[in-house]
């Protein structure tokens, strides 16, 4: 039996961000802390008790909560969950209406504000940028249930920024 093409991707995943840790980057919980405007002082109580060592930890229902995570954490928080989103996103973009899979696409773009004082691919290893590009190749072929159409606009982002 073969590897599926999600598999295949998976495990290529797994091996360019193994070892990535959170550090003192924003975590999941300060992520809507952060999106309250510091309002829900809950979040940064939870905060405390989020994973920061391993990524491969974080349940699929937990990131389910956390939709809007690129959007509010910063560049370690960016490496640390960008693998996970993306697996979860080949797991289940068939059977879920969640919009993580699209949110994690539109994440992947040099030109996103987080990359405003770090260049994309001064912040990624080549591995893990040649992931991520695999990524949104395998969007652009899925586009019954991804959005390719952004995938597309940001595998061209990435090669015009790589020359």
């Amino acid at each position: 039996m073969t590897k599926s093409t999600e598999q295949t991707l998976i495990d290529e995943i797994d091996q360019a961000f193994s070892g990535v840790r959170l550090e003192d980057g924003i975590s999941l919980n300060m992520t809507k802390y952060n999106d309250s405007g510091g309002s829900v002082k809950q979040f940064e109580e939870k905060a405390r008790f989020d994973e920061r060592d391993d990524w491969h930890r974080i349940p699929d229902d937990t990131l389910e909560k956390f939709t809007v995570t690129f959007s509010f954490t910063d560049l370690k928080g960016f490496r640390f969950y960008i693998p996970a989103y993306m697996i979860w996103t080949l797991r289940n973009h068939r059977k879920s209406d969640s919009i993580i899979g699209s949110m994690t696409i539109y994440a992947i773009d040099p030109d996103h504000y987080i990359f405003g004082q770090v260049r994309f691919f001064d912040w990624f290893s080549m591995p893990q940028i040649v992931v991520m590009v695999k990524f949104l190749e395998y969007c652009c072929a899925n586009e019954e249930t991804l959005d390719d159409v952004v995938a597309r606009e940001n595998l061209q982002k990435i090669s015009r920024s790589w020359q």
